[in-house]
């Protein structure tokens, strides 16, 4: 399975053949690598090049090291997390604002949609139809419900993504998502019955026009839904934002009665 290593940079060598054997399928989300002493017998490094390449992997979302009786190198399911996360600190770093956020979310929503109702197959709508019967329970149950909700409409424009057929929209859709929720629709979006509602109405009618293969309709619909949630969460944040401001504070000198400042009359009966 793996090879002696006879290069300068060992640690890189190992990264390259672990990295070669998970993501040609030779280990699949879930099994167990060989145990560290195997791998630097089979490798021929030392155990510092070994631990330092697996932090690596690690790093990469590739591998999971865990401790105890039932610990080991275990390969991890390759998903949009890793990349969510650095979306995240780019966010951060870059002050990347909601506006533009969302503009990139409503052009990618547009897109997705939009092919989605074009090889529209109702054969293939089965997921989405799910979806929206278990959103729509969860509506039912009201604010009470609201993370499960927007966790049912996340997974709706995910499903849309896949109906397009291009595995890279839904990867590039989940990891926007995932930054939205965490740094926005958590922090702004109302959690009450009448968003809950306007959501729901509108997951409902992009979906409806998806099966009937309307795809300008679908993508503006979409792009829409995304413009309203942004334009509410920017009120909220102004008045959030409003009421954090603290009142100014008024001069002390403002508050001192004019008279004070007044000179003293000169006594000029005495020599």
């Amino acid at each position: 399975m793996f090879t002696k290593v006879r290069q300068v940079r060992a640690f890189e060598s190992v990264i390259q053949q672990v990295q070669s054997a998970i993501l040609q399928g030779r280990y699949g989300a879930g099994d167990r690598l060989p145990s560290e002493r195997a791998l630097q017998e089979m490798l021929d490094v030392s155990r510092n090049t070994l631990r330092e390449s697996l932090r690596v992997l690690e790093q990469k979302g590739l591998v999971e090291i865990r401790k105890g009786h039932r610990g080991g190198i275990f390969v991890k399911p390759i998903n949009a997390d890793c990349m969510a996360e650095s979306l995240g600190l780019f966010v951060q770093s870059q002050r990347i604002s909601m506006e533009q956020i969302s503009e990139f979310r409503q052009d990618l929503e547009g897109l997705v949609t939009y092919r989605a109702a074009r090889q529209a197959d109702p054969r293939r709508l089965g997921d989405v139809d799910r979806l929206i019967a278990k959103a729509e329970a969860l509506a039912e149950e009201g604010p009470a419900r609201w993370d499960a909700f927007m966790q049912a409409d996340k997974d709706i424009h995910l499903a849309l993504a896949r109906l397009a057929g291009n595995p890279l929209h839904g990867f590039f859709l989940e990891t926007v998502h995932t930054n939205l929720h965490r740094y926005h629709i958590h922090a702004y979006l109302p959690r009450n019955e009448e968003t809950i509602r306007a959501t729901l109405a509108e997951l409902k009618a992009i979906v409806h026009a998806v099966s009937r293969g309307e795809a300008e309709r679908a993508a503006a619909l979409a792009q829409e839904h995304v413009r309203r949630a942004t334009e509410t969460m920017k009120q909220a944040a102004g008045r959030k934002a409003k009421n954090a401001t603290p009142g100014r504070p008024r001069p002390e000198s403002m508050k001192t009665k004019s008279k004070n400042f007044a000179p003293k009359p000169v006594d000029r009966s005495q020599p």
